[in-house]
């Protein structure tokens, strides 16, 4: 059964102009606009507080020109805050930023940090289903960070899996509805969505979406948020997903810099029913459900590092 997830609150972060400045993997589809850029930016953080989301919006920082894709400096769930450790090292001073957020605006949150200085991840490479926990093994977070995550959120399986392409996993596979998991009809994604279905808990439904720029969705409150402007994708969508609130966006600029609907929100996941959180009866059973080897279940904090590049390549 699928878990009931909302977000109860939302951290953004304005954009700095100094973005414009940087070399993004999407760089070749032309300049970037920093004026239409923060038009769209707004418009996704209006269509938050209208689902009922308490967004605490950060002004920008010039000396951090990614610090508007927020989502990659933690993972927020059920009253525990993560700090992660981004790849990239010139990013890290953003997470420093986020922790002082997270206690002056959420004081009630258990605030973990990453120990291993060998570990890194992003933000990006955690897909949360409500039920379960997937870490993108990429080229921006290793086999360390997704220990770091399965030791901090004991309560849900969570499953390493090797992303094929260099992007985050998000970038591939996201979701879009309870127990709907959307994937870019792509190589790459098609791959990565194996691997997943091999570790995962539970069943998923599959949608494949005909444009990779769509994928990366965010599921608020019931309601799906997507990206405007891809008549095919939008067409799967109406019918696939008829019965589900959906609101389209424009989101072109911050695309060319490699950002995504997803990388600029950090939400606060709180679980409300379902089938996901474990109880006092089965945490300790269900904590020690994270990795399969062979017909073997072992838990993911137990697995040596060795073992996890094994188990992911």
């Amino acid at each position: 059964m699928a878990s009931i997830v909302r977000f109860s609150h939302a951290i953004v972060s304005r954009i700095p102009e100094s973005i414009c400045k940087t070399v993004g993997g999407n760089a070749n589809k032309g300049e970037l606009s920093i004026s239409k850029a923060r038009e769209e930016h707004e418009q996704l953080v209006a269509v938050l507080r209208k689902l009922g989301v308490d967004v605490i919006e950060l002004v920008q920082d010039e000396t951090l020109p990614y610090s508007c894709f927020v989502e990659d400096t933690a993972v927020v769930i059920n009253g525990i805050a993560l700090l992660t450790r981004p790849g990239k090292k010139e990013r890290r001073k953003e997470v420093e930023t986020t922790r002082s957020t997270l206690k002056r605006e959420l004081p009630d949150l258990q605030i973990t940090e990453i120990q291993d200085e060998k570990a890194t991840l992003d933000g990006g490479d955690v897909l949360f289903t409500g039920s379960e926990i997937f870490v993108g093994q990429s080229k921006l977070t290793n086999s360390q960070g997704a220990v770091a995550v399965a030791n901090t959120f004991l309560e849900f399986p969570t499953s390493p899996v090797k992303v094929t392409g260099g992007g985050h996993l998000k970038s591939l596979i996201s979701l879009v509805a309870p127990g709907i998991l959307a994937v870019a009809n792509t190589k790459e994604a098609k791959e990565t969505l194996h691997r997943m279905e091999q570790m995962a808990e539970c069943k998923y439904q599959v949608l494949m979406l005909p444009d990779l720029e769509t994928v990366n969705c965010l599921f608020v409150n019931g309601t799906l948020l997507h990206r405007a402007g891809f008549p095919d994708t939008s067409k799967v969508l109406e019918e696939k997903l008829s019965v589900l609130q959906r609101v389209p966006l424009s989101f072109c600029e911050l695309g060319k810099v490699g950002g995504s609907l997803s990388s600029c929100v950090l939400p606060v996941h709180k679980i409300l029913a379902g089938g996901g959180a474990a109880t006092t009866d089965d945490k300790h059973r269900r904590s020690n459900v994270a990795v399969r080897e062979g017909e073997t279940d072992r838990s993911l904090s137990t697995l040596s590092v060795q073992e996890l590049d094994l188990l992911t390549s």
